[in-house]
């Protein structure tokens, strides 16, 4: 069986001594739910981990502790979450989806000067 692991440097020495002891666990790579996330400011890992720290299945697919300045690898987390979660994610992409579209229409809407008849 296939296990899906995360990337350097989230596997370390610590982190599998957890999945050994069964603290931690890996998914089977058959069973992950993979996605394509946009790569905007509202999804990223670092603002969504502190929304999902409180989920401990969620978590107990990720190491305790990070080295400093090295965030979790996105792909992972996204593919972890949608797997866990799909209608949450779905839902969380297609709101910023949403909005981020929403966003531009108005901004080009706000930069649009009208002209009157007589102008033209």
């Amino acid at each position: 069986m296939q296990l899906y692991v995360p990337p350097e440097p989230m596997v370390n020495r610590d982190f599998l001594k957890q999945v050994l002891s069964g603290q931690k666990r890996l998914m089977p790579l058959k069973d992950v739910r993979q996605i394509y996330v946009p790569k905007f400011e509202e999804l990223a890992v670092e603002k969504m981990m502190p929304l999902m720290k409180e989920d401990a299945e969620f978590m107990s697919y990720f190491p305790d502790k990070m080295p400093k300045g090295r965030p979790f690898a996105r792909d992972y987390f996204w593919n972890v979450l949608n797997t866990h979660n799909e209608p949450y994610v779905s839902h969380l992409v297609q709101h910023a989806n949403s909005e981020r579209y929403s966003a531009v229409s108005k901004d080009t809407q706000s930069a649009a000067i009208e002209v009157t008849d007589e102008w033209i």
